[in-house]
């Protein structure tokens, strides 16, 4: 059973997701569908329902994989992996030769785009809390099973602070694989040039170019919730959940396949979600006094002086 030979994790939604579009489109590469899989996260994997963390089988896993061919490199592209305690090293048991590509985004910056991506997502993989600083303060009730919305499958998602902690997810990779195994970005880096680090990229999974560049495009967004019962909706029908599945199956027969995307687009952008509010200054500064820290001791793994880099030297 083939496994795939490289890894995107990162805590960065919107970077990862690009990098999984850009390398979709060259040739020697065939990228997972979903983009997602999260089959290594294991501590995050549920029986229940239909989900994001819904567990796979083997054969289900490689599924994922279908359209690939042999003489094409495979990979995929969890997010979660960075943060998962299991993944590294259930990676490293199924392919010890993997390589894994890493995005690091500024802790604050990071934390505040999650929690917006949390809200959008169903209450089962996500949160209903409206307020960031709220939200924060509940972890350590949630962590012993209160504060969490209804029907949560995860609520290792909703650990926000667990999240900042870089230097703990770096080490659980370096564990098991080596420095030549390993290629770790940081995201101002990519969104300042996507293009580089894209053909850097090739280089670590010892690819050429393609005759044509790819398609460097922005790929989702922070944004926030606008109304909920709208992006309910867009996501039931897209997905085809409960007694959406009849009306799902129709439009996919009946209607082509750009047409229900741009339908779709225009409900989420339209009605579900607006751009996202900025985060105020006052809460920005109180949260870099706390994870400082953190960016300190990641300082010291990576080898780079995050603190200046971030703005932290003077909090």
């Amino acid at each position: 059973m083939r496994y795939p030979d490289f890894f995107i994790a990162g805590n960065s939604k919107s970077g990862t997701t690009a990098l999984y579009y850009f390398l979709a489109q060259h040739s020697r590469i065939c990228m997972s569908n979903p983009k997602e899989p999260n089959f290594f996260a294991t501590d995050f994997q549920h029986e229940e329902g239909v989900g994001a963390f819904n567990a796979r089988t083997p054969e289900d896993y490689q599924q994922c994989f279908s359209g690939g061919r042999e003489d094409q490199i495979w990979g995929e592209a969890s997010a979660c992996y960075l943060y998962s305690k299991t993944a590294a090293a259930n990676i490293y048991a199924r392919n010890p030769a993997a390589k894994i590509i890493i995005l690091f985004r500024e802790p604050v910056s990071f934390l505040y785009s999650y929690y917006l991506q949390m809200l959008q997502n169903p209450a089962s993989e996500g949160e209903t809390v409206k307020d960031f600083t709220t939200a924060l303060s509940l972890e350590s009730k949630r962590k012993r099973g209160h504060c969490l919305p209804d029907g949560c499958l995860v609520p290792q998602l909703l650990y926000y602070r667990e999240r900042v902690n870089y230097a703990k997810q770096l080490l659980r990779f370096t564990k098991h694989f080596g420095s030549d195994q390993l290629q770790v970005y940081l995201y101002e880096d990519f969104k300042a040039s996507n293009e580089s680090v894209y053909y850097d990229i090739l280089e670590f999974l010892s690819l050429s170019p393609d005759s044509s560049s790819p398609k460097f495009e922005r790929h989702n967004p922070s944004v926030k919730v606008k109304y909920k019962s709208a992006q309910n909706f867009a996501y039931n029908l897209s997905h085809g959940h409960g007694w959406y599945a009849p009306v799902h199956a129709t439009v996919k027969t009946v209607v082509p396949q750009p047409v229900r995307r741009f339908l779709m687009r225009s409900i989420y952008q339209t009605l579900a979600f607006e751009p996202k509010p900025e985060l105020s200054d006052a809460v920005r500064q109180e949260l870099k006094h706390q994870f400082k820290p953190h960016v300190e001791r990641f300082s010291e793994v990576l080898g780079q002086d995050l603190v200046a880099r971030w703005g932290y030297e003077h909090i």
